[in-house]
């Protein structure tokens, strides 16, 4: 594996244990057991590397979004698969909004990042409902409400849940597939409607 990678992949690793404000580039350099001048070849500093990683998440986050003919996947499935996601990368959910006031680039990057996201959402709504799994949502009204509460809850769930976890730790993403659940049950008829109250009362 190449420096460059290792030094990501330690990086999440460091920033979803310990916190991006605790942890500095010695310490990631220390967890390689390389030289602060190694590191410094690849990334100039912290903001770099996690500007890289929110780029890598981003891509991870559209190619589980975007439509693949013949994948058959389910919307109780596709949310599986996202809080897995999250869980991967949990401490931009806890940080992000920190994050993004200490860096205009990254601020940035979120706002556009949160506008494909709207879109790739509507795309894939609108799929479910060819699909017979989900019902139409009549009135844009009504759609942007669930489309806004639905990325309300999936960027800010790991804050509030873990904020009342005397220990944080994975329950939290079983909690916030819970909430989205729930969140969508009105709007899925069929297989889909079956799915998601079996889960429910699991």
């Amino acid at each position: 594996m190449k420096t460059k990678e290792r030094i990501l992949l330690t990086s999440i690793d460091l920033f979803n244990r310990s916190g991006v404000v605790a942890v500095t580039t010695n310490h990631i350099a220390k967890a390689m057991e390389i030289s602060p001048g190694n590191l410094y070849f690849h990334y100039d500093n912290k903001e770099e590397i996690i500007i890289e990683l929110f780029k890598r998440m981003c891509k991870e986050t559209y190619q589980l979004w975007r439509f693949r003919k013949g994948s058959g996947k389910n919307p109780l499935q596709f949310i599986d698969e996202n809080f897995e996601l999250y869980w991967k990368y949990r401490f931009f959910h806890r940080e992000m909004y920190s994050l993004r006031r200490k860096d205009s680039a990254l601020a940035k990057m979120w706002r556009v990042h949160l506008q494909k996201m709207m879109k790739l959402m509507d795309v894939l709504y609108r799929r479910w409902v060819r699909e017979g799994k989900m019902i139409e949502i009549k009135g844009a009204t009504e759609m942007e409400y669930v489309s806004e509460s639905l990325l309300a809850m999936s960027t800010t769930f790991l804050q509030f849940f873990e904020s009342a976890e005397k220990a944080p730790g994975k329950r939290s993403i079983e909690r916030g597939k819970r909430h989205v659940t729930r969140l969508l049950l009105p709007y899925t008829t069929g297989e889909s409607k079956d799915e998601f109250e079996k889960f429910l009362k699991g």
